[in-house]
């Protein structure tokens, strides 16, 4: 077996912190463009606020930028409990009520434990509650949430009301909610209207994503930003999420016995992590299907690569973009979109090929449980005679089939995060407000019938 141990330690992060954030916007955008644009206004208009105030935390202008950038992920969680849709075009992101302050306390917790600004986050937790002096805090945090919830409110505002200018008090907005200083910040700050134009005509994108992109962080901060890139998924499908871990490992396990150095095993771990990031595009009913799916469908499926590439393109190397967009191309031709031959595929993108039909052969799916040991290596020994998978690399897992199924586990813990912090308080939240919860039983699960075509299986 190989030495995860010591490969944990030697793997650093490909992608900067900024290109990584980029593309969490990217992601969260494809899932709701109309959250994801009150986020950048927002996020525009907080940027300008930091500026003006002159913060004195450290980094207290790149904390308070990216948690106004994520202060809205909990809109694009489907919710069970509230019966909420994140594909929903009408949205009240301000109501005092269990049902959308529970958006911003699953934000906050989420926040806190997934990403680098961990306790920053806390400022969400009272994100819908009046302003009141009197019980005002003396942390920054208050600030914090001032500072992005009236941001917030003239996004909204400005979004819903296309022809009309803020009014001149912006208490009128909600009275009683906003801090009196930051009103008279902005005010100043947005004399004759400058800001508002400048967010109706979206031209705060030219100066906010050149300063998300720069936004600096530590190497373990980064790694924890993977993560982040991962668990986004989940937002979407939770098989894909693990789908994409499992064949980032898988990936590292065949590699390392290839004798890749480490510069080349963390683009290709990168890669694999970003293999299927696309997916977040394609309908949530195809992606987790119990049975075949139609012509069609596997269509739509397949052009998850497209999508990823649109994701990434700009963000990342032309070498890592190249991988995510060929994971799917065979030796023979015989693969999709471009129909490559092995003349044409690198050996990074070959593993990662072998490394995704490992994963989706090993793997509990929707629509099938995991394959044996000896069906799976009779698919891919197939799949190697017809000219589709490197020979070399299909002997590198049927000879150490058992220690990379091993290793899985341990290499998972890269990438691995327990999650039960966010969880366990969300959940007494929810307790908490157990009376205004909707009574959302699920019942009449239909038995699923597993899926043995092999051929249906979308990475092979």
């Amino acid at each position: 077996m190989i030495n995860t141990t010591e490969l944990q330690k030697k793997l650093y992060p490909v992608l900067s912190s900024g290109a990584l954030i980029r593309i969490a916007g990217r992601v969260l955008y494809h899932i709701n463009r109309e959250i994801n644009r009150h986020t950048e206004r927002t996020s525009f208009l907080v940027m300008k606020m930091a500026d003006y105030c002159g913060l004195k935390e450290e980094n207290a202008k790149r904390n308070l930028v990216f948690l106004s950038l994520f202060h809205t992920l909990g809109f694009f969680r489907e919710d069970m409990v509230f019966n909420y849709n994140p594909y929903t075009s009408t949205i009240d992101y301000f109501t005092n009520t269990p049902d959308v302050e529970s958006k911003y306390i699953f934000a906050s917790y989420y926040l806190e434990f997934m990403t680098p600004i961990h306790k920053d986050a806390r400022a969400l937790e009272n994100f819908t509650a009046p302003f009141n002096k009197s019980n005002q805090q003396t942390s920054y945090l208050d600030d914090y949430k001032s500072i992005i919830y009236l941001c917030a409110r003239v996004s909204d505002f400005v979004y819903k009301n296309p022809d009309r200018p803020l009014p001149e008090n912006l208490d009128d907005l909600a009275p009683g909610m906003m801090n009196p200083k930051y009103i008279e910040i902005f005010t100043k700050l947005n004399a004759h209207h400058t800001l508002e134009d400048y967010i109706r005509d979206e031209e705060y994108l030219t100066e906010l994503l050149p300063f998300v992109g720069s936004m600096e962080f530590s190497k373990d901060e980064c790694i924890i930003l993977e993560k982040l890139m991962v668990y986004l998924l989940d937002l979407k499908s939770t098989v894909t999420m693990s789908h994409s871990i499992n064949t980032s490992c898988y990936a590292l396990s065949i590699a390392s016995r290839k004798g890749l150095n480490i510069d080349e095993l963390s683009i290709l771990f990168s890669s694999a992590i970003l293999h299927d990031i696309g997916k977040i595009v394609t309908p949530q009913r195809i992606l987790e299907y119990p049975g075949k799916l139609s012509p069609e469908d596997m269509g739509i499926m397949r052009y998850h690569v497209n999508h990823s590439k649109r994701i990434l393109k700009g963000l990342v190397s032309d070498e890592i973009l190249q991988n995510v967009f060929r994971h799917h191309e065979k030796l023979n031709g015989s693969g999709y979109p471009q129909q490559l031959t092995g003349d044409q595929l690198t050996l990074t993108q070959r593993i990662l090929t072998i490394a995704d039909i490992t994963s989706a052969l090993c793997d509990s799916r929707s629509y099938k449980g995991e394959f044996s040991k000896e069906k799976v290596l009779s698919i891919m020994k197939k799949m190697t005679e017809e000219g589709e998978l490197d020979p070399e690399l299909m002997d590198i897992v049927e000879e150490n089939f058992d220690d990379i199924h091993q290793e899985l586990p341990l290499l998972q813990q890269i990438l691995k995060v327990d999650f039960s912090y966010v969880l366990t308080n969300y959940n007494e939240y929810i307790l908490n407000h157990s009376s205004s919860v909707q009574n959302n039983s699920i019942e009449d699960i239909e038995e699923i019938e597993e899926l043995d075509d092999v051929e249906e299986l979308e990475e092979v």
